[in-house]
């Protein structure tokens, strides 16, 4: 491929919008107990990265506020937030800004740079009311008009269902990124207009903008950036690119069309082979015509990297490989680069796109970086799970910076304490205020995106924002079609402003599909969870993985069969699976659910006896989360519905993630067993019934219904009453109908 076109200078991204309760702070802890959510202002990385830069004086970047409200007092900071009143340590070096604003109104930062002085605006809203509801949603869109030699652009906003707000009080606030030709003077607003780009149903309450720009306003490309605003709460951010001289417009902030015909499988890499040891590239690329004939579109390799676990026999959690020893090279367990190449022109051979698990938000112990940072360790006891104390730090060390730290010392190491991901001292946290960390890291993005389709970000919500848009925006410079996901938990709607193509669901749709399966919760709550992405403000255009199981979780069967009431509980499980596929959402599956592993794998091994004080081992948790493929014994009529299950997902686009949400009347169920909904699209409309009960379920649907189960191929009309078609589900129904009552939401 042709050489990528890297952004140019140290300009620190585009304008933010934010409350002004809220914070742009980026702290040393990455856990629950400290926000689940980090960021700060930044200068980008001038052209391509350096794998091994050099350390940034200090004086290289320095940051000032030049414009700010007359009432406000707030000044530029540096950890502004001490966390249990442990001091951040100060490196002196502050290349990155943080941020408190103590008033709403307009805040401009200079950042001066090698290259010369930038600025990024900060656009604050009043602190939203307790009671205020979910936040609004916006899409943008647009055109060039060559008559008139002007951008036409669109700004469908509307309010969420939970808003407190009237439709009025919608509006759409703009802001260019800093540093282009654009000003907001050339920007002409038409608000409201009669037209939208999708007319809205009566129950929305949408409000169109309709933007004109002169294509002599720009000298250049440009990006304007805009946010929904409903007086209460403003929600996420969508942006927009102009070219004057090419008259095109782009919306950068849009996941890969594929994405919408994609499922999604994850490979906990060292258990895909039935025994320990036997899983390398060469058995993972054999493997390949597997996928394909079970209907993969994307494979997620877990972390394919140099690493401790990796290298450790009955490693706590498996050999999981998320302390990252070295970001630019391949396990040596697994095999060469050369191999991990061919297993991914196999699958692209195959039509499987490849995500790499790109593990950022902390290194590993091992990792030579961070060792060039310790000068002295303490005793080694002798057992290999407990890592020596840090007696004495190499302060000289080029990395030292590199790492987060805390300004005192802790029981295992010398102050400047180093921080580590949820205190296990195996993850040391990275420091994204060291410009030459982030520079290292990009490198690393731009080492392995030309090689892979796709990154699952582990721990994104450890990882500054500023970094994600930079990232996003190189990545997609090299690959325009390259798709990023991340891992938040709980998910969070500001991931999807210019940062993320698709999004974790793990506490709503995974947490609901696990009850339901025991039997403790209501099908509906499925659809429930769906609907609540769209309460939360995520974007129409972001997607959203339906994820029943993934290897940081316990096997929804296991669960099942241990802790829920459902006798039928392999049935319960291709009925989650159902969900995940027919409700709004990209289908995902954890290696072996469709042989089910759970009852047919080979558990792993805790490293730890049952009497060990460390008892929280990811394995005794679950032994079959990470468990040993099942590739000998299975039930064959169990794999033979997920193949059918992602042929008809991959044969009708009413399936689609894109495609409606909604309500399908009916009657004669129970609710805890069976969840029935509708899909619909300008061509088809269906309404889909999912039975988790040990049996099979008659359900009363209207006369218009077609009884034909394309699922099936069978005729599922039995006898019922004259106003109604009556169908029997085994798991999954879906029906054809001219039209159902109408959208829930649109998802």
């Amino acid at each position: 491929m042709s050489s990528p076109d890297f952004p140019n200078g140290h300009h620190p991204g585009p304008p933010r919008f934010m409350h002004a309760d809220e914070k742009i702070v980026d702290p040393i802890f990455v856990d629950s107990r400290h926000g689940l959510d980090r960021d700060n202002l930044s200068p980008t990385i001038d052209g391509a990265s350096e794998r091994d830069p050099d350390p940034y004086d200090p004086e290289t970047f320095s940051w000032s506020l030049v414009e700010q409200p007359e009432d406000s007092d707030a000044v530029v900071e540096f950890a502004p937030t001490p966390y249990d009143d442990v001091e951040q340590y100060d490196h002196g070096d502050h290349h990155t800004a943080e941020f408190q604003p103590d008033v709403p109104g307009t805040y401009l930062f200079e950042l001066d740079a090698p290259d010369g002085t930038y600025h990024q605006t900060v656009r604050v809203f009043p602190r939203a009311p307790d009671d205020a509801g979910g936040p609004p949603r916006l899409e943008l869109d647009g055109r060039y008009d060559e008559e008139r030699e002007e951008f036409v652009l669109l700004a469908d906003a509307e309010l969420s269902p939970t808003s407190n707000a009237f439709r009025d009080d919608l509006t759409v606030e703009w802001l260019p990124e800093d540093g282009t030709s654009l000003s907001l003077a050339d920007v002409t607003i038409e608000s409201p207009i009669t037209e939208v780009a999708t007319p809205p149903s009566e129950s929305d309450e949408v409000v169109g903008q309709q933007v004109r720009i002169p294509a002599d306003a720009l000298d250049d490309p440009a990006r304007l950036f805009a946010a929904p605003y409903d007086g209460q709460v403003v929600g996420n951010v969508d942006e927009i690119l102009l070219d004057p001289e090419a008259g095109t417009v782009e919306l950068p902030n849009r996941p890969p069309e594929w994405l919408d015909d994609a499922v999604v499988y994850e490979i906990f890499t060292r258990s895909f082979a039935s025994e320990p040891g036997e899983t390398d590239f060469e058995f993972l690329t054999e493997k390949v015509p597997y996928l394909d004939e079970l209907g993969i579109d994307v494979v997620w390799l877990t972390p394919i990297v140099p690493a401790w676990s990796a290298q450790v026999d009955r490693a706590p959690g498996g050999p999981h490989a998320y302390s990252t020893e070295d970001y630019f090279d391949v396990a040596e367990d697994l095999g060469t680069m050369e191999e991990y190449d061919r297993f991914v022109e196999t699958c692209h051979d195959h039509d499987i796109r490849v995500c790499f698990d790109l593990v950022i938000n902390h290194a590993g112990w091992t990792n030579p970086r961070f060792q060039d940072t310790i000068a002295e360790l303490g005793e080694d006891i002798g057992d290999k799970y407990v890592l020596p104390h840090v007696e004495e730090w190499n302060e000289n060390s080029k990395y030292f910076d590199w790492f987060d730290r805390r300004a005192d010392g802790t029981k295992t190491d010398a102050a400047p304490a180093a921080t580590y991901f949820f205190g296990t001292r195996l993850q040391p946290n990275l420091n994204y205020g060291n410009v030459a960390l982030r520079e290292h890291i990009m490198a690393a993005a731009e080492y392995w995106a030309p090689k892979v389709d796709a990154f699952r970000c582990d721990i994104a919500w450890g990882v500054p924002h500023s970094f994600w848009k930079e990232l996003r925006r190189r990545v997609r410079a090299m690959d325009s079609e390259f798709m990023l996901l991340d891992e938040t938990i709980p998910r969070l709607p500001a991931f999807a402003e210019s940062e993320f193509d698709a999004h974790f669901d793990t506490t709503g749709f995974m947490d609901a599909a696990h009850a339901v399966a025991r039997g403790d919760r209501p099908a509906s709550d499925l659809v429930r969870a769906i609907e609540q992405r769209f309460i939360d403000g995520f974007p129409t255009f972001t997607r959203i993985l339906n994820t029943t199981e993934n290897h940081d979780e316990r096997r929804l069967y296991y669960e099942a069969k241990t802790e829920g009431r459902r006798e039928n509980v392999a049935k319960a499980q291709r009925a989650a699976m159902a969900a995940a596929v027919t409700l709004p959402g990209v289908p995902f599956v954890l290696y072996g659910q469709e042989r089910l592993i759970g009852e047919y794998g080979r558990p792993r091994e805790s490293a730890f006896d049952d009497d060990d004080d460390r008892s929280d081992d990811d394995i005794k948790n679950d032994p079959y989360k990470r468990a040993f493929m099942n590739w000998n014994a299975y039930p064959a009529e169990h794999i033979q519905f997920y193949h059918d299950l992602f042929d008809l997902y991959h044969e009708l686009d009413v399936l689609g993630p894109a495609a409606d949400l909604a309500q399908a009347p009916h009657s004669n169920v129970d609710p805890d067993d069976v969840v029935v909904f509708g899909r619909e699209t300008d061509e088809q409309s269906v309404v889909i019934v999912i039975n988790f009960g040990d049996g099979s379920a008659t359900v009363d649907l209207r006369n218009a219904v077609d009884p034909c189960n394309l699922f099936t191929g069978e005729n599922c009309e039995t006898d019922g009453p004259d106003h109604a078609t009556r169908v029997e589900v085994e798991t999954l129904g879906v029906f054809e109908t001219p039209g159902v009552l109408g959208p829930s939401h649109r998802p």
